[in-house]
């Protein structure tokens, strides 16, 4: 079936339509998804409203130790309460060594003899307080801490992380293949698509995406072969059928008069989504773009500010939104955003950072959003740390595997595995 932007968030209002989160679809947005919203009282009043359920502690839940630990280029965190409950996070696989000296002077000291009840504010304070140093780098060092205490406080409540900031509307999630970027970019379409056919045997996925452009030169129209993005638009639709689901990321590489002439071919060739075609911060641009399309938009995997999630919602330039649970500073604000989102009938499909443990965070955040995509981005499980060392765990209840292209999200308690200790040991306390 063909997916339009109306059809799309159609769907996000009707999967949203059960809860008790407010929709601007009732106010000047209704009737026409393509009209810009001028009131934002929708969105600020779902922003306001709590997303760690304070009423599963009973008891203040006190963050004695905070700590950084480091092997190398690699990172891992580790909270104590005062009574003793633990929580551990393995860092962003690239970004984390760019700004860890910030998690010693800008986190830690916002987090450290708190009451992790109040987690929603004091991630509100470390983002949004931290004038003049705001960023990715500063945001991967919060979600760091910040997932380290969601899996501390799933472990005194005994739920997991879904449960901790919402309901499980997701227990199992439909992922759609995102490996083999730099082939798909590099190599001829007739290589990267084999190879991707080849990843498809171990993940049986029923979505793909491909990448478009050259993704290294912002905004310039740049491919790596005069037609090599149209041919490969139009070979992966011949090669895996009308039954495939493919979408496509441009990764900012195209001004407004490209990105829609490339969006004329992927509608052609039915595409389910196209991600990102002008650079991240060319919101007006994306806006153009996005008007002049019926394919749906994603993007939003860089942003850190909530100021701009909020405009692009309100203004209609994506309609399915992709914050990065590290680069957006953690699960709490993710939920945010996804709340602006359904409260302004748009979908969410998260962005992946590839390595670590990038799939479990995101697992969690999609289990509680009601709003969610029909399928979220997938690599293969690729567990390996900063270091390129595997990263040795063990799920505290299901086993870790794509049946069907369906993984099911982890029970247990916190983010729900177990990370071996001897790995643990590998790494040295630097801060805490």
């Amino acid at each position: 079936m063909k997916i339009s932007r109306r059809t799309l968030i159609s769907r996000a209002m009707l999967a949203g339509g059960a809860t008790a989160i407010p929709s601007v679809l009732f106010g000047k947005f209704q009737g026409d998804p393509n009209a810009a919203i001028t009131d934002y009282s929708a969105l600020d009043r779902v922003l306001r409203m709590p997303v760690l359920k304070r009423e599963l502690f009973s008891e203040p839940v006190i963050i004695d130790a905070l700590e950084l630990l480091q092997d190398r280029n690699n990172f891992i965190c580790r909270v104590r309460s005062r009574d003793g409950a633990e929580g551990i996070s393995i860092g962003h696989p690239f970004i984390s060594k760019a700004g860890y000296p910030m998690f010693k002077d800008r986190v830690r000291p916002r987090f450290l003899g708190k009451d992790a009840r109040d987690l929603d504010q004091l991630v509100f304070d470390a983002s949004e307080r931290n004038v003049k140093r705001q960023g990715i780098p500063l945001c991967v060092q919060i979600a760091t801490a910040e997932f380290a205490i969601l899996d501390m406080l799933g472990s005194i409540a005994e739920k997991p992380v879904g449960q901790l900031i919402g309901e499980i509307h997701h227990p199992e999630i439909a992922v759609y293949q995102g490996t083999r970027l730099r082939e798909l970019r590099r190599e001829d379409p007739e290589v990267s698509l084999a190879l991707v056919q080849q990843d498809l045997e171990e993940t049986k996925a029923k979505a793909v995406k491909l990448r478009a452009g050259r993704g290294d030169n912002l905004g310039s129209d740049i491919d790596n072969a005069p037609g090599r993005t149209e041919k490969l638009i139009r070979m992966a639709r011949r090669m895996f059928g009308d039954d495939k689901v493919l979408m496509i990321d441009g990764n900012g590489s195209y001004s407004v008069k490209e990105a829609i002439r490339i969006g004329r071919i992927l509608e052609e060739n039915n595409y389910y989504f196209y991600e990102e075609p002008v650079p991240w911060d060319w919101y007006q641009e994306q806006k153009q773009v996005a008007d002049a399309m019926t394919i749906p938009m994603a993007g939003g995997e860089e942003e850190f500010g909530m100021h701009a999630f909020r405009w692009l919602i309100a203004s209609n330039a994506f309609d399915i939104i992709q914050p990065d649970q590290f680069y957006f500073g953690g699960i709490i604000r993710s939920m945010q955003v996804a709340r602006m989102a359904q409260a302004g009938g748009k979908t969410i499909v998260p962005h992946l950072s590839a390595g670590g443990l990038g799939y479990l965070y995101l697992l969690h955040y999609v289990s509680a959003c009601p709003n969610a995509g029909e399928y979220h981005e997938f690599k293969l499980f690729a567990t390996k740390d900063a270091n390129g060392t595997a990263v040795p765990i063990e799920s505290k209840t299901e086993p870790f595997v794509s049946v069907d292209g369906v993984i099911k999200v982890p029970t247990g308690p916190g983010l729900g595995v177990h990370i071996d200790p001897d790995y643990i040991k590998t790494h040295k306390l630097i801060y805490g």
